[in-house]
């Protein structure tokens, strides 16, 4: 999706402000930061694109509009006192549609978004990708693992 267009529906969502996508990349960022906590992945910032960069390209447009333009403009409402009443709408729908790209994308994040992947061209010739670290696995070592109150013995 272009920027203009995505910073087009986040002004759609601030019921009369008029932001300027440079002062919304930080909304933008917290939400992207949100998504890659939610689905262990390091899709970029809008803040890391290159200034040269006309579109978001990471994920489908279809998050950019259901997930990303209502999490930025309720990230503006927090900081903003003037829009309590309309922030709650926003959040329900962020918070709704940041549940369903999870549901959706948890299994599809693309290899080059994925934790732990190293790019094979910035590797030395000869010298192989480490092992990415898997999300919530438990290591051979470890004697016992207490969760929610179990033990687990791997």
């Amino acid at each position: 999706m272009l920027l203009q267009q995505l910073t087009t529906l986040v002004n759609n969502n601030l019921a009369g402000e008029n932001l300027s996508y440079a002062r919304m990349k930080p909304f933008l960022d917290n939400v992207i930061d949100d998504i890659n906590e939610d689905l262990g992945a390091i899709y970029p910032a809008f803040s890391e694109l290159d200034t040269s960069a006309e579109a978001y390209t990471a994920f489908p447009d279809k998050w950019l509009r259901s997930v990303v333009s209502f999490g930025a403009a309720w990230y503006f409402f927090l900081v903003d006192e003037e829009g309590i009443s309309t922030a709650e709408t926003l959040q329900q729908l962020y918070f709704t549609n940041l549940f369903k790209m999870q549901r959706d994308m948890i299994d599809s994040v693309p290899e080059q978004y994925q934790k732990g992947y190293v790019d094979p061209a910035t590797l030395e010739e000869g010298e192989e990708a480490p092992e990415p670290d898997h999300y919530g696995t438990i290591s051979a070592e470890q004697e016992g693992v207490t969760i929610s109150g179990s033990t687990w013995r791997v």
